[in-house]
């Protein structure tokens, strides 16, 4: 069986022979506050095939809904490091992450007093007209 479709197959096996989510009653949607170490990866097979990596911090606001990134890029087809700072709109539930009205999946790691340690997150980003795949991880500082 190839990799892909073993990993595919494992996957299906854990989400239908595990308990449910609801089986534990309802899931608590853990609090993103405060700074977090910030890593992600842009791909756009169907543009110019450029990987943008991203490096830096993240800084969520929960009172205010606000996130305030100050990140490192690697971009373009002749790489270059650009700095980037911005505040953008957040929300998050227990399985979406929502970013400037962009949705990513979201999977948290441990929490701690309500507020996740970690969380791992991917979606799909349009970026000059391209649809391109994103994966990001965040951990508590």
């Amino acid at each position: 069986m190839p990799k892909t479709a073993a990993l595919c197959a494992l996957a299906i096996a854990m989400t239908c022979t595990g308990a449910s989510a609801s089986s534990h009653g309802p899931r608590t949607v853990p609090a993103l506050s405060g700074s977090y170490v910030y890593s992600a990866s842009e791909f756009c097979p169907s543009g110019d095939g450029t990987l943008h990596q991203l490096s830096g911090s993240v800084t969520f606001d929960p009172a205010t809904g606000k996130a305030k990134l100050d990140v490192f890029i690697v971009n373009g087809s002749v790489p270059e490091i650009l700095r980037i700072k911005s505040a953008q709109s957040y929300s998050n539930t227990a399985d979406l992450l929502t970013l400037n009205s962009v949705n990513y999946h979201i999977t948290y790691g441990s929490v701690a007093d309500g507020i996740a340690a970690s969380a791992s997150f991917v979606g799909l980003v349009t970026d000059t007209g391209v649809t391109c795949g994103y994966q990001g991880t965040i951990t508590l500082r």
